[in-house]
């Protein structure tokens, strides 16, 4: 390849995304739970599973191209894999167990799951081809909801081996295990920053359910949504400044974005209905929510500021089954130049 045509390959792939963006989704509106994917533009609602049995839980693979979601089509609950486009569906767990809450390695190389294979509720990981499965938690209390951090080779997960519900952080394969929360009240729904340095999660130690930010470094702990009120599972955005959280100040359900920088806190649904489970777009300028302002349970996109609301579900929708698909790489590795001419 001649030293032009490298350029422009590098240059097409860089300018090659034109939008819009991508979200899946799980609704019953064809008689069971499938899997639908739409543009956030509204267009392009396409119905991605067929299948009798409940597909459920999909999450995108970090390059968009690949989806894992949890269906019984088999006689149990079992992790699948599936292209983009809803083609060559197979079992990726392979177990007569039950599994759920499949979550992608950052690389994309490895996924980690919960199953009871082994007679109770442990974390596993398993290669993205299905080999080299490892049960990391390997403790006899209940063990389950692992989430992977986006940069760091770390896990985390919750339990319940402290008579209580706990979370803890560990190496991939389960090696020093570290009991982050280490508190008598309920914590739950770790999230990991983009840049891995900090997990935000729920806590019942203040008497509400709050969300608390925890410094992986330090050990340093931060109370973020510093009120009295029932507060939901929060959202990073894209460059890790921000936290999208539904919270309920008046008796509803809100959307709240926390600005770490200035310390301030924004209602930007501030709608009479319930807004939750906000979820950032791949370039942080929208947020994806669920609501039932209009009936039932529905999938919105607005600006990250809270203005040009839009449905794009065309209908209801299950609770919290919703995600962005990852943007491709823009800047791919440049070709060898070797030997052109």
């Amino acid at each position: 390849m001649t030293w032009f045509g490298c350029v422009a390959l590098i240059l097409a792939a860089t300018l090659s995304w034109q939008g819009p963006d991508q979200l899946i989704f799980v609704s019953s509106r064809d008689g069971n739970p499938e899997i639908y994917v739409v543009n956030d533009d509204a267009t392009g609602l396409k119905r991605l599973t067929n299948d009798p049995a409940e597909d459920i839980r999909p999450t995108w693979s970090p390059d968009g191209t690949k989806i894992a979601f949890v269906t019984d089509r088999d006689g149990n609950q079992e992790i699948y894999l599936v292209n983009a486009d809803g083609s060559a569906p197979w079992n990726l767990s392979a177990s007569e167990a039950f599994e759920d809450y499949p979550c992608w390695s950052g690389d994309g190389r490895h996924l980690a799951f919960a199953s009871d294979r082994d007679g109770n509720s442990e974390v596993y990981i398993c290669h993205s081809d299905g080999s080299g499965t490892l049960n990391i938690s390997r403790n006899e209390s209940w063990d389950s909801l692992p989430t992977w951090s986006p940069v760091a080779n770390l896990i985390a997960y919750v339990t319940e081996r402290d008579q209580n519900q706990e979370i803890i952080v560990c190496l991939p394969d389960g090696l020093r295990p570290v009991n982050v929360t280490n508190h008598e009240a309920w914590d739950g729904d770790p999230r990991f920053s983009p840049d891995g340095k900090f997990l935000a999660f729920r806590t019942h130690r203040d008497g509400n359910i709050a969300v608390y930010l925890y410094d992986l470094a330090t050990g340093a702990l931060t109370n973020l949504s510093q009120n009295w009120v029932w507060n939901e599972e929060a959202d990073w955005s894209p460059d890790g400044a921000k936290l999208a959280y539904a919270s309920s100040p008046v008796g509803n359900r809100e959307i709240i974005v926390a600005d770490l920088t200035s310390g301030t806190t924004t209602d930007i649904t501030n709608n009479e209905a319930n807004d939750w489970a906000p979820k950032w777009s791949p370039d942080g300028k929208k947020i994806a929510f669920l609501s039932d302002r209009d009936g039932g349970v529905r999938l919105y996109v607005m600006k990250a500021a809270g203005s040009e609301v839009r449905e794009v579900s065309a209908g209801e929708v299950m609770d919290n089954s919703h995600a962005w698909r990852p943007r491709p790489p823009r800047h791919p590795t440049a070709p060898s130049l070797e030997g052109g001419g």
